[in-house]
């Protein structure tokens, strides 16, 4: 019998919605063909004239702009990185980087003390330059860190720019593309933490997460009971984990399809890779116009607090390449409001599926590492009001800036003094000065301002958690959720 997946879940407005996005990316694709046989430098070169020929003036561009590797912004403000590489269990080749300290600080030798290290980890289809491209020196989490002396590691998962090997595997084929959150979860984390920790000599690090990098290590720590021991402290910048969904109803429609569907419309191996092609064709006044126009429809972002300024050396690494299999993971999560595996559904009806298999769920309540939250009012990507209500043990430290959307923890203009001075304080606090334990109260120098929760209640107390965490590869210790096709309130 022949079946429609999306049969019996969407409005005829959302399914002219769906009409309308196939269109649109059949006729981008084309564009893209084309593009292809004619030189994009020529192009972009012709519509900067067209640019500058209304702009009675031309600011002065910042020196980031045409940097595209993350060495080469490293260099720019003077400090010294090392490039690792992390194998993981799986066979994929990670790319991460590493500051180990200060501007013309000696980083070698057998007399240099163990310092704190930590670790941060970007979001989705993004890489580590996230975090280094801002213009301002004083916004820079990195640099802030290493200066404070801290170990600085950053990550990057498979599929981005430098994370785009396998040893065995070829980017142009489907199963170098096919992960989804589970495999970050359960590869990428653990096994860059690991070799972190063997390179430094240490037995914990601290972690700091944005966006998607919360999400994945949600999932391995709460699945991973080893993992726990080796995090010190968890500081989850703008949480995700069950966003509500889009402000697009394209999108929207997007989400109640079958998989088949999404990789029908999409490919199985990386997505969106028409952004790159955008961003070489377009003047950076143009893509930065662009992303704003796409940020607001997709999300209701009105990127207010980022300068224009930030804007144009920013938006130029917001994009790296991620598989189309985690689209349709996130996809699996917003429907049915649960932080779950991915879930290989058969094509057919909801109702042949009910009592045909179950869903596993990450139990992220069992998680024993300290966790911070910090997350904004405006952000509609935000999870934070449900991990605080019921997915998480109490966190030793909560913070919302009413302000705030989703990219302002990355770049926005008063970070420093909103943000990244509180996520200095939680670090210092219930990081490890040394590595290898989480620091005394009387061993912090606590001159530096304490940070307050908006409740205006203490959270610096760590959660003390007797109960073990299941197996998360045992079925009969794991939660269930609903099914992906069946029906969702």
């Amino acid at each position: 019998m022949f079946r429609i997946p999306i049969l019996g879940r969407l409005s005829f407005m959302e399914y002219q919605s769906l009409v309308l996005t196939a269109i649109f990316i059949l006729v981008e694709r084309i564009i893209s063909f084309f593009i292809f046989f004619i030189p994009v430098k020529r192009i972009s070169r012709m519509l900067s004239r067209l640019t500058e020929n209304h702009l009675h003036e031309e600011e002065p561009k910042h020196p980031l702009v045409e940097m595209s590797c993350f060495n080469d912004m490293v260099e720019y403000w003077g400090y010294a990185m090392e490039e690792h590489t992390v194998v993981t269990r799986d066979g994929y080749v990670l790319g991460i980087h590493r500051l180990p300290g200060r501007p013309n600080e000696a980083t070698e030798g057998p007399n240099r003390p163990k310092q704190p290290v930590v670790l941060l980890w970007h979001g989705f289809m993004m890489s580590s330059e996230v975090f280094m491209c801002v213009p301002d020196k004083a916004n820079v989490l990195p640099l802030l860190l290493a200066d404070a002396g801290y170990d600085v590691w950053l990550g990057n998962s498979r599929g981005n720019k430098y994370s785009y090997r396998h040893l065995t595997r070829r980017t142009w084929q489907n199963k170098f593309w096919d992960f989804s959150l589970d495999e970050l979860a359960m590869f990428d984390v653990p096994d860059t933490v690991d070799y972190i920790l063997a390179a430094t000599g240490v037995s914990q690090l601290a972690y700091v997460g944005f966006s998607q990098g919360t999400c994945q290590m949600f999932c391995s720590l709460s699945s991973n009971v080893t993992l726990n021991r080796k995090v010190s402290v968890f500081v989850a910048l703008a949480p995700a984990t069950t966003p509500r969904g889009f402000d697009s109803d394209v999108v929207n429609a997007m989400i109640k399809t079958s998989p088949q569907v999404l990789y029908l419309l999409l490919g199985r191996r990386e997505a969106l890779t028409i952004a790159l092609t955008w961003q070489d064709l377009l003047p950076v006044e143009w893509y930065v116009g662009l992303l704003d126009v796409c940020l607001d429809f997709l999300f209701g972002w009105k990127t207010r607090n980022i300068s224009q300024a930030a804007k144009t050396v920013c938006y130029k690494h917001l994009y790296s390449f991620s598989s189309v299999k985690t689209i349709v993971h996130w996809m699996q999560i917003i429907r049915t409001g649960k932080l779950q595996f991915y879930d290989e559904l058969p094509v057919g009806p909801s109702t042949m599926l009910r009592s045909g298999h179950i869903c596993h769920r990450y139990l992220t309540r069992q998680i024993q590492t300290r966790i911070a939250l910090f997350h904004g009012g405006q952000d509609s990507l935000s999870s934070a009001k449900q991990l605080i209500g019921k997915e998480l043990r109490s966190p030793v430290h909560i913070k919302e800036i009413p302000h705030y959307e989703h990219l302002d923890f990355l770049w926005a203009d008063d970070l420093r003094e909103t943000v990244l001075n509180d996520v200095m304080y939680v670090l210092k606090k219930f990081g490890s000065d040394t590595g290898n334990a989480a620091p005394q109260d009387d061993a912090i120098d606590l001159d530096t301002p304490r940070p307050e929760r908006v409740d205006g209640q203490n959270q610096d107390q760590c959660p003390v958690i007797s109960k073990p965490i299941p197996n998360a590869h045992d079925p009969s210790q794991i939660d269930h959720c609903p099914e992906l096709n069946g029906t969702v309130s």
